[in-house]
């Protein structure tokens, strides 16, 4: 059963009136709408989406391009100009450095000010008191003005805070960069167990390898609007290329990244550059994009491509993920290692053997053709997300946990026989 929803983003707006000068404020002041002496810009426009209980989602994107924004309309700090957000449970925020904290103020006189803010009792409040002062771990500051904190303090006691009220919804944005390598280590392990027993996370960095490592999913915000919504690698990638395409905007090589038409039709998420694109993929099985296997049967798949010169290395990579889009592992594959002919494109057709001892489910698989530089380094350049899908049955006579079959032998070596009286 899905977990109920606890977040809900309705075509979402925030747009801001910009004055060139204070005359023009009290202008409009004047004329009540009737003339307009201001520019609008949208912080914000048109964002919907949903997010479930205990899920880890990412929001990335450049400076500017809304993120702090949105979490100010989910928590409530910002009235939106257009749509509306419903939230279900208690939410708990650690957004901009010392936000919600007097700084004339001691530490113990903020925590209660904060947790109070919260919702919780000031017995709840004294209850949980001392691990909050354990976990933020600033000694005897506790007791001193908050405005003698160096950022690093104040990010520990802000974040003890959140940890500690027990929210069903924690929302950190950026803050735990400041914090020292060991506190940010003990962050996450204390997030990994929140998020573990049900809490949910709205994680806002621009470390994009936490948010892979970290994030099931990710949004990823460009310019106020959502460019997509996804997988954290997936979006992640997005991200990256369109970072690699506007620093070599300037080069006239460059290969703008966008959306591409998607194998998998409207439902289906695909980016790339001009570069190529996959242009069929299907199981031979059936002829289509879906298909129905037993645990063991061998996947045939036909891939076709087309490159142009610029691709040094084509190769296209399979990953494979099962039915919450989860990762499950993949394989990269040269399609051609000597170029006879530099100055002319390329295409080439695969035949994939996937071989696969899976568990009863449904699993996805999604398909990028890449300039292959190394093992490690790679340029995407058409990535179809999803673009196959299949189910598998597993017969009766086949025994394992988990999602696949590990095909683990066991022998008796030795045996003793019971003893009798």
């Amino acid at each position: 059963m899905a977990e109920p929803v606890v977040i809900r983003v309705d075509t979402l707006g925030k747009c801001y009136h910009v004055y060139d000068c204070p005359q023009d404020r009290f202008k409009q002041f004047l004329w009540r709408g009737r003339k307009r002496f201001h520019r609008e810009f949208w912080a914000l426009k048109d964002v919907s989406f949903e997010i479930n209980r205990g899920e880890t989602v990412g929001i990335i994107g450049r400076n500017g391009s809304g993120k702090s924004t949105l979490l100010q309309l989910i928590v409530g700090t910002l009235e939106p100009t257009l749509g509306q957000v419903a939230i279900q449970g208690r939410i708990a925020a650690l957004l901009e450095l010392g936000s919600g904290f007097n700084p004339e103020f001691s530490g113990k006189e903020n925590v209660f000010l904060n947790a109070s803010i919260l919702g919780l009792s000031d017995a709840e409040i004294e209850q949980r008191y001392e691990e909050i002062v354990a976990f933020a771990d600033i000694g005897e500051f506790i007791n001193r003005p908050v405005k003698t904190y160096s950022s690093g303090m104040i990010v520990r006691l802000a974040f003890a805070v959140s940890v500690c009220v027990d929210p069903d919804i924690l929302i950190v944005d950026e803050a735990l960069s400041v914090g020292d390598a060991a506190f940010q280590f003990k962050c996450m392990e204390r997030l990994d167990r929140m998020t573990r027993s049900g809490v949910t996370l709205l994680f806002v960095s621009h470390d994009i390898a936490t948010v892979k490592a970290f994030c099931r999913r990710a949004i990823y915000l460009v310019g106020g609007e959502v460019r997509g919504i996804g997988s954290a690698s997936d979006m992640a990638e997005m991200y990256l290329m369109d970072m690699r395409s506007d620093m070599k905007s300037s080069q006239s090589d460059a290969a703008g990244v966008g959306p591409k038409a998607a194998l998998a039709g409207e439902q289906g998420v695909a980016f790339g550059t001009c570069q190529g694109q996959i242009v069929s993929a299907q199981f031979v099985e059936t002829q289509s994009a879906n298909a129905l296997f037993s645990t063991g049967d061998p996947i045939h798949i036909r891939i076709e491509l087309e490159f142009d010169k610029t691709v040094a290395r084509p190769a296209v990579t399979i990953l494979l993920y099962d039915q919450r889009m989860v990762e499950i592992g993949g394989k990269y594959f040269l399609v051609r290692q000597d170029r006879a002919v530099l100055n002319q494109a390329g295409w080439a057709t695969l035949d994939v053997v996937l071989h696969t001892n899976l568990n009863n489910g449904s699993y996805f698989l999604t398909l990028r053709l890449e300039d292959r530089l190394s093992d490690s380094q790679m340029l995407p350049v058409d990535k179809q997300v999803g673009a196959l899908s299949f189910q598998i049955i597993r017969p009766a006579n086949r025994h394992f946990l988990g999602l696949m079959d590990l095909d683990i032998d066991c022998k008796v070596a030795t045996q003793s026989a019971g003893l009798d009286d």
